[in-house]
């Protein structure tokens, strides 16, 4: 058998060379492919979001779980135990010693020698934590913890209109603020059982929004939206249910409890102005100055620039009235920008605007760059200290990327 000539086999390939397309690799088409990659994010299924944050839960309950040998003197649910011995105090006619010294006090001898700060809410808010007084503290805790849990998840639920409910119970802001004892589990169940209900039941979800008034802050936007978006019934039963809980205080606890309430509040503001519990514990735009190292009035005037901001976004946007859930989605996530001590907890509201642009995306399919970047604002909580540490203030950018996400939706379906 005759071997092949060699010069011949060279003529073959360059004869087949020259009949093949021309092909030139641009240095430039790695990176289209991963921007492409951000912009759609194909790869965040639902499945796998769901599996990852199974994962992710079962790490998080073993993270809690060894608490009381990996750090022992962790103060759990001290911020429950503020809101027991208020509610303690109350039940033995005592609501106005909740405020300052006596308070503290009864704070200490629950929890041991450390510092806290006095309770800060007004008398309503001992309104929603007085049946829990009447249990010991740790019953009164997991009871806490597990009620307004529920509510939360029942909200989220509800608003997804499908799809899983296993990232919202994984959603870090909820167990930071499961493991502080906190309440924005119960805001986020009034916030989003008021958007499922606005446009169904006004009056139902302004009563909903009216028992904010347990934590002012938090609706701070709410009459601005209701007003913008002439919502009126729901207004009107906002302000209804939010008297009725002032009257119901002043009778049970009297008008000393508001009086003790007034006395702390320079106290309240200048534990919050401070930093005491740690700049990098807050999300908001004034946090962020501070830990920067900016003077106090410079995170004044970024402050209240950022809440101007905020709430004309908000007006320009409500103006057409694009529904309840959006509305009250809108409000939650402005919420984040106009409180000035916003907590890394209280970002749980924010799975509020979050449900809903899920839920959105769910009907309508997922806009450019929408699924990557709520990946990554679902992180922003547990990311924000370490990140405080290194002066990188992510709180209030986070924030401002939600809010950009919800008016981009709003003005799509309106497109």
């Amino acid at each position: 058998m005759a071997e092949p000539d060699c010069g011949e086999c060279s003529s073959a390939l360059a004869d087949d060379a020259a009949r093949r397309p021309l092909v030139v690799h641009d240095a430039a088409d790695a990176p289209v492919s991963a921007m492409a990659t951000l912009r759609e994010a194909d790869w965040l299924t639902q499945d796998r979001v769901t599996a990852f944050t199974r994962v992710f839960l079962v790490l998080l309950v073993g993270c809690i779980a060894s608490i009381p040998w990996t750090v022992p003197t962790m103060a759990v649910g001290h911020d429950f135990a503020a809101f027991w011995t208020a509610a303690r105090l109350a039940l033995e006619g005592r609501a106005a010693d909740a405020y300052g010294d006596a308070g503290r006090a009864a704070v200490t001898a629950l929890l041991g020698q450390k510092i806290f700060a006095p309770f800060f809410y007004p008398p309503t808010a001992l309104l929603v934590c007085l049946p829990f007084a009447l249990l010991p503290f740790a019953a009164a805790a997991t009871l806490w913890i597990a009620a307004t849990g529920a509510a939360y998840a029942a909200a989220v639920r509800a608003m997804l209109k499908g799809g899983s409910i296993v990232p919202a119970i994984a959603f870090p802001a909820a167990w930071v603020c499961a493991l502080f004892g906190q309440n924005s589990l119960f805001s986020a169940a009034l916030l989003g059982g008021a958007a499922v209900m606005l446009d169904r039941t006004p009056v139902a979800a302004g009563a909903l929004l009216g028992c904010l008034t347990y934590k002012p802050q938090i609706a701070l936007l709410a009459p601005l939206v209701l007003l913008v978006t002439r919502r009126w019934r729901a207004l009107a039963a906002a302000v209804v249910t939010t008297l009725a809980m002032i009257m119901a205080a002043t009778a049970l606890f009297g008008i000393d409890a508001w009086i003790g309430f007034i006395r702390v509040l320079p106290e309240a503001s200048a534990w919050n102005i401070g930093g005491a519990p740690g700049f990098d514990k807050f999300a908001s735009p004034y946090a962020a100055v501070r830990q920067l190292g900016g003077s106090g009035d410079l995170a004044w005037i970024v402050q209240l620039a950022a809440a101007a901001g905020a709430a004309g976004i908000l007006i320009a946007t409500l103006r057409k009235r694009p529904g309840g859930a959006a509305e009250i989605a809108l409000m939650a996530a402005a919420t984040g920008l106009c409180v000035p001590f916003f907590g890394n907890y209280e970002m749980v509201i924010l799975a509020i605007p979050g449900a809903w642009l899920i839920a959105q995306a769910i009907v309508q399919g997922w806009l450019p760059y929408e699924r990557i970047t709520l990946a990554a604002l679902y992180l922003t909580p547990f990311a924000m200290v370490p990140a405080g540490s290194n002066n990188v203030p992510l709180g209030p950018f986070a924030i401002a990327a939600l809010i950009l996400l919800v008016v981009r939706r709003i003005r799509h379906l309106h497109l």
